[in-house]
């Protein structure tokens, strides 16, 4: 799913958008909730009124209980109906609190599945830039926040603007006590304004809470990365510290939260709205102008609202929380261009012989002065091994990567005649073996990464791809065989016998075109020469782009690309190119004995560039 980022889509507008469309995604369940919280909370403040009635029709009505039946019945007419409506109340709040929790996963497992999808699309150079902490951070505790949020955060809010809402409601239709209603708005305006103004005051915190708990788990996550660099150096003590500064840091901000919140006053406000009610309703009832029961009635209403109102501090502490996730969420989201898979473009190509040919292609990364490739032009022959060398930062592997379309460039890049930008990204790098220096491998088993691009593959396939990596010895002397854990990154492995299971698990994806980028650089003689068999093995009658400074290698080569300085300097058969080529004999002049240099000689590959 592309995405693309405009001014317009990181306004609060388009964010509200976002989120609101998430939350209206189970439109049935946020009925649910609104209806069965009105009624519940209608219920709370009946029982109050009911009992007010009750004292004012059965009670003080009434001499002598003893000597009226009629009265009787009805005081237990009142005691049953307050019963049942007790009752009712709990079975809604049970419907509505699964609708509400329903409501909150829901819309959690759908802003999970986009993030998640987001990440997987966004290219490379958003990757370069980002900190995996931060994207753990976001996709796990921002994500609980923002469930939070919605349950039990909206809940709480509602409960208490619907609450005001009825209780005026029901004060002016059954009590019929517009005085106290009257002498309530002063304290009411009151008590708006100090939610809106702890809101106001919360919202900055919270964000500032979700920024420092991110800082503290790339912090965290960092550390198990790098584990081996900072007990190679010694340095646990001052990552300990630099740790506790970011924790101390986190501190600071949670007792900001916390005094504010100690600091909050509205229940002080209802307090004082009942007692002045008291006073003035005594006086009301002296003057005949309500009864006793209207007074207890309005007076329990006040008292229903104290626990929602005790609870719209943490409310607003969840509401804020969850909102600085979600827009910490979708800022991220929204960071970078997707990248196009055009899923309606074309779908399938016909069998790929593995022609390429690159034609003015220049390319820079954001971070780097100037290009790291400018104006590339060659072309490759189905079936052609092509080695390319260089200095280091020269752009080799950048070169490869192109071809994978793993960062954007300008010029054009064909796969069978066909641009590259033209076919579907994983029918592309699904025809593209990919093997670095630097094999990741998942911490799981052996068989489990050999069948990464194969998921469906059957034990002789996969055995049969160990077997061309030449593998397969080293696997069936582990005591778990194929079933053998890897630990993280392939830690529990050899360098060697990492690169041989990555060569595995590419050669069972049967790709047409291999690149093999110094994939032989950090390994010893023997290993290097099993790895270079398994590569003879499998690069027959594919196109393959070896990166490698190996003579041994590079002899094997139809033809070499030298590159220096971002450009093509030479291109031909190493015969002629350590003839020919100054830049080209420079890389071996140290350890080679060099034929006389004869006049420059470059060749094309595989026809016209």
């Amino acid at each position: 799913m592309a995405t693309i980022t405009t001014k317009d889509q990181v306004s609060s507008k388009s964010f509200s958008r976002w989120f609101f469309g998430h939350l209206l995604a189970n439109p049935l369940n946020l009925i649910v909730i609104f209806v069965g919280t009105s009624i519940s909370i209608l219920i709370r403040m009946l029982i109050p009124i009911f009992l007010g009635q009750a004292l004012d029709r059965a009670i003080i009505d009434l001499p002598d209980l003893r000597t009226n039946s009629q009265q009787l019945d009805l005081l237990r007419d009142f005691v049953f109906l307050i019963l049942i409506m007790g009752i009712l109340r709990f079975l809604i709040g049970i419907i509505t609190s699964i609708a509400n929790e329903w409501l909150s996963w829901t819309s959690q497992k759908r802003i999970r599945e986009e993030f998640f999808d987001s990440m997987q699309n966004k290219p490379l150079k958003f990757h370069d830039s980002v900190r995996t902490g931060e994207l753990m951070a976001l996709a796990t505790n921002d994500l609980s926040q923002v469930g939070g949020l919605i349950s039990p955060g909206f809940s709480m809010m509602a409960d208490v603007f619907i609450s005001v809402t009825i209780a005026a409601v029901l004060v002016l239709t059954i009590l019929k006590a517009p005085q106290l209603l009257l002498l309530s708005i002063p304290f009411f305006l009151v008590y708006l304004w100090a939610v809106f103004s702890y809101n106001k005051k919360m919202a900055p915190i919270s964000h500032t809470f979700m920024r420092k708990w991110s800082a503290i788990a790339t912090a965290v996550q960092d550390n198990i990365t790098g584990a081996e660099v900072v007990r190679a150096f010694a340095e646990e003590s001052y990552e300990r510290r630099k740790f506790m500064d970011f924790v101390l840091d986190f501190r600071d901000t949670w007792y900001k939260r916390q005094i504010l919140q100690a600091r909050y006053f509205p229940t002080l406000i209802l307090f004082a709205t009942t007692g002045t009610s008291v006073l003035i309703g005594s006086l009301l009832i002296l003057a005949g102008e309500i009864t006793i029961g209207t007074l207890v009635g309005f007076t329990g209403i006040l008292f229903t609202l104290i626990g929602p109102t005790y609870i719209i501090s943490f409310a607003v502490m969840l509401y804020n929380g969850g909102l600085a996730g979600a827009r910490r969420i979708y800022n991220m989201e929204m960071k970078e261009v997707g990248e196009d898979t055009l899923e309606n473009g074309m779908s399938l190509m016909e069998t790929i012989q593995g022609k390429i040919k690159f034609q003015n292609v220049s390319f820079q990364y954001p971070t780097s002065k100037g290009p790291i490739l400018d104006d590339i032009s060659f072309s490759v022959a189905p079936g052609q091994m092509i080695a390319i060398v260089g200095p280091t930062g020269s752009g080799k592997s950048s070169l490869t990567k192109l071809l994978l379309r793993l960062y954007d460039y300008s010029g054009d890049i064909f796969l069978d005649d066909v641009n590259i930008q033209k076919i579907p990204l994983e029918i592309l790098r699904k025809q593209i073996g990919l093997i670095e220096q630097d094999v990741y491998l998942f911490p799981r088993s052996i068989r489990e990464n050999i069948a990464f691009g194969a998921r469906e593959a059957d034990d002789p396939s996969i055995i049969e791809a160990a077997k061309l990596a030449q593998a397969h010895d080293f696997i069936s002397e582990f005591p778990k065989g194929y079933d053998t854990y890897v630990g993280e990154g392939g830690s529990q492995l050899s360098g060697g016998q990492r690169q041989r299971v990555a060569l595995a698990r590419t050669f069972l994806t049967d790709p047409r075109i291999l690149i093999l980028d110094d994939s032989t650089s950090s390994v010893d003689s023997k290993t290097e020469e099993e790895i270079v068999k398994a590569i003879n093995a499998v690069s027959q009658g594919r196109t393959t782009f070896i990166i490698t400074h190996r003579l041994s290698q590079i002899r094997r080569a139809d033809c070499v690309i030298v590159i220096k300085g971002n450009k093509i300097v030479a291109k031909g058969h190493h015969s002629k190119l350590i003839r020919a080529s100054p830049d080209y004999r420079r890389i071996f002049g140290k350890y080679a004995v060099l034929p006389p240099l004869e006049s420059e000689y470059t060749d094309e590959i595989g026809g016209s560039s």
